[in-house]
């Protein structure tokens, strides 16, 4: 009998954003983060991607700080939902000043990896929130990045200011998914 692989959490996070292959795992663990393809993004496809993982990265932080959970995810989740939280309020004035539209229902792969992350517990929901967030936050870096080179000079200003401080919270990240890692 042949079974089925479950999804891992990069491959729907790049299947869900960007529609490309996944990180590769040595990278999703710490070595050094994939070269970036240059790939210029409208300004609508960039609010899409931008605010669907800001809203996965905002519910998923939400889920690890009010859990039971290592003291250092908890500490960064607690962080990151306040960081998502801003960040969505920008994203969501930004859309709202230039008539852009936000999508309103959550990405299906989004849906599948809160769904997988809410049975878990402690130790469990501890390391996939860690692994979850450093392979998030290198997508989210690939999506302002190619933002940063678009033509739109408003996005490109937009995610030019995002991108020190994602670049924060994935080393962030990095440094709790160091600690918890099997």
């Amino acid at each position: 009998m042949h079974r089925l692989k479950r999804p891992t959490v990069a491959g729907l996070l790049a299947i869900a954003l960007l529609g490309i292959d996944p990180v590769p795992p040595a990278q999703a663990q710490g070595t050094s983060p994939p070269p970036v393809q240059a790939r210029t993004v409208a300004p609508e496809e960039f609010l899409r991607l931008a605010y669907s993982s800001a809203s996965l990265q905002a519910q998923a932080a939400k889920l690890a700080a009010s859990r039971e959970t290592r003291p250092e995810v908890k500490a960064f989740a607690t962080a990151a939902l306040d960081f998502r939280t801003q960040q969505l309020q920008r994203i969501e004035v930004f859309a709202r000043e230039r008539s852009l539209p936000l999508p309103t229902t959550k990405e299906f792969e989004h849906q599948v990896i809160i769904e997988n992350l809410e049975p878990l517990d402690y130790l469990a929901l501890s390391r996939r929130y860690a692994e979850m967030q450093v392979q998030a936050l290198q997508q989210e870096l690939t999506i302002y990045q190619a933002a940063s080179q678009s033509n739109n000079q408003e996005i490109k200003a937009f995610a030019s200011q995002a991108l020190p401080e994602l670049e924060q919270q994935r080393a962030g990240a990095q440094k709790m998914y160091e600690t918890i890692r099997p």
